[in-house]
Formats: structure tokens, sequence, C-alpha cells
């Protein structure tokens, strides 16, 4: 089977076909409410925001799914189960395509098990794999939640032949995402050509990474300290948002933010000094994808800034915006 990249698409295909066969295995994927439910995160227009990109997304996942080969076993849902799961999947083989784009016989277990080690850790770099009763202390500090740890070490005892299940369903399924792709080129053409020049939150944390482009997930960033995945209508979404500042509206994202307790917590946290993803985990008892969701949110309200140091991403309570929040309360009831 051709894996050669598609032509006129620089979306990166592993990424992309990982994702869809998740939505597969999730019947509510693409339902219109869990737009509007995100949209209502960031105080903006829900149904707005669906009417502009909801049919494109739909189009692109309903034809993949009446083309893909869909084998309900074991190692289907071992990979297909879980979202914190599935997006370390994703990250792990879009940074290293070449494992699937060459001879994946070459590829070791050494190999794989690094590029998982060292995507799980932000700002350390391991050459060599460690002891085993190191990495089960590594995942443990991750904070990911048992069931994903366990899937982890599953992973890593068994890397290549993991990854060459991973690989199969992959390759059962490049026909079903070249005629969705096909399906929705015209639309798809124009995104990708206006990408380079939109506007993106990791943008000023990471300069010397050129960011890659996703539909699958369009309207959001997935960001680490290499590499960053952003989706292709987000700065639709940061454009509506813009609007809503333009007016008196713009107090009610940040304030529904800050109505949130585990955003809030967020911010008290922070007040005491700059913190990455994972220490707010741990801090919090949170998840990292549900910190993650949690900082797209006061990043886009403008509520935290992001600063990378030493190979990590810190984020630091804005107090300036908090300020300002407090000036124009104050203005506006004439206290």
């Amino acid at each position: 089977m051709d894996m050669e990249k598609t032509t006129g698409s620089n979306l990166n295909k592993y990424f992309e076909i990982i994702g869809l066969l998740y939505g597969c295995n999730h019947t509510n994927f693409i339902e219109k409410e869990l737009w509007e439910n995100a949209a209502a995160e960031y105080g903006i227009d829900g149904t707005q925001l669906f009417n502009k990109f909801g049919a494109i997304h739909k189009k692109y996942f309903t034809i993949f799914r009446q083309n893909m080969t869909f084998q309900k076993c074991e190692d289907f849902d071992f990979f297909f189960a879980d979202d914190d799961f599935l997006i370390l999947l994703q990250t792990i083989c879009a940074d290293n395509s070449e494992w699937f784009d060459n001879d994946f016989s070459g590829v070791t277990d050494d190999t794989i098990i690094l590029a998982i080690i060292n995507e799980l850790l932000e700002g350390k770099e391991f050459d060599v794999v460690p002891p085993l009763n190191e990495i089960i202390t590594l995942l443990q500090s991750t904070k990911y939640s048992t069931n994903i740890c366990w899937k982890l070490m599953v992973l890593i005892q068994s890397p290549k032949k993991k990854m060459e299940s991973l690989l199969n369903f992959i390759k059962q399924n490049i026909v079903a995402y070249q005629k969705a792709i096909d399906a929705i080129k015209k639309p798809l053409d124009k995104l990708l050509t206006d990408f380079p020049n939109g506007n993106y939150m990791s943008k000023n944390i990471l300069k010397d990474v050129n960011p890659t482009p996703i539909l699958i997930y369009p309207a959001i960033e997935i960001v680490n300290s290499r590499t960053a995945y952003v989706g292709l209508f987000a700065k639709d979404v940061y454009k509506h948002i813009e609007k809503v500042r333009s007016s008196q509206k713009k107090l009610l994202p940040a304030l529904k933010a800050l109505g949130d307790s585990s955003k809030f917590d967020i911010l008290l946290t922070l007040l005491t000094a700059p913190k990455y993803n994972l220490e707010l985990a741990e801090k919090l008892n949170l998840s990292a994808a549900t910190v993650s969701h949690h900082m797209n949110v006061l990043l886009s309200n403008q509520l935290v800034n992001v600063e990378k140091k030493d190979g990590r991403v810190y984020y630091t309570i804005s107090k300036e915006t908090l300020r300002d929040l407090t000036n124009q309360i104050s203005s506006i009831f004439s206290l």
C-alpha cells in the first residue's frame, strides 16, 4: 500500500488517521453540541462557530467512516478508547513519521521507548533507555491515570509489536483517509494556504518550531516544549474572541473562566510562582489533559502568560489583565 504523503496537503496523515479512527469508536465525536460546549468555554457563539467549520469537519469524518476498515479487536480498543492516551499516540507517531515513511523493520524497540519517555517528560531528554524501575517512577511522575500508565507500560514492554499493530490499522485506512481528503479538497487547500498567516497561542513560545496544521481537532492547539499541532480553524476562534472583547461583553468570557473552580485554583497556584503543566496537574490532582484544556481557556482570555524556560513551557498569572478586569468592573458599576 502506498504510504506517500497526500498531494497538496501538509496535514500529518498519521496524526489525522489515528484521530479519525478514535472518532469512529466514539459516536458523539462530531455532534454539534460538542462544538457549542467548547465554544461556550471561550464565551463565543457556538452556533456561529459550528456553522463556520462544522460542515467541513463532519464531511471529512463521515467520508472516512464510510470507507474505513474497522476491526473491533483487543488492539483496536487498546489504542482508541482513551483520549489522553490517544493524544500521546498521535504526537509520538507524528513526531516520528520517518518510522512509517521508511522501512519500519529498521526501527528498534529502544528507539520507540526513548520516543515515548521523551514525549512524556518535558525538559528532559534521554539518550539511552533507563532501567524499568526508573521508567515506572517516571510514569508515576506524569500524574496520568492508572489506566493510561498501564497502557504505556504495555506499550513500552512490547513497543515494536504494538507499533506494528497500530501501523497496520493506519495502512488499512490510507485509502479511506485519501477519499476523505479528496472530498474536502477545495476548502482544505484554502485553509492550508492561509494557515502560515494564522494566529495561534503557541506562536510566541515556539518561535523555532514550525506548527503542524491539524483538521481532526480543528479549533484547538496541542503544544509541548518541542512541537505544536494547531487546528486549521484556530484563528477563526481567536477572531470570534477578539470580536467579543471589542464590546462591553468582553468581560463575560474572563468572568466565566474565573467562575470555574479548577481554573480559579490554577490562578491561585500561579500566584506563588510560575509552573509547568505537570506541576499544576500534580498540585491540583488533575490529569495533564484537563490542565491543558483549562490553560487553553485561560490563555485565550489572557489571564495567564507563557514562557519557554529550560526546555519547559511555564505559565504565569497575568496581573495586568486581572487589574484591567477589576478596573472595568469598577467603571461599569460606578464603584
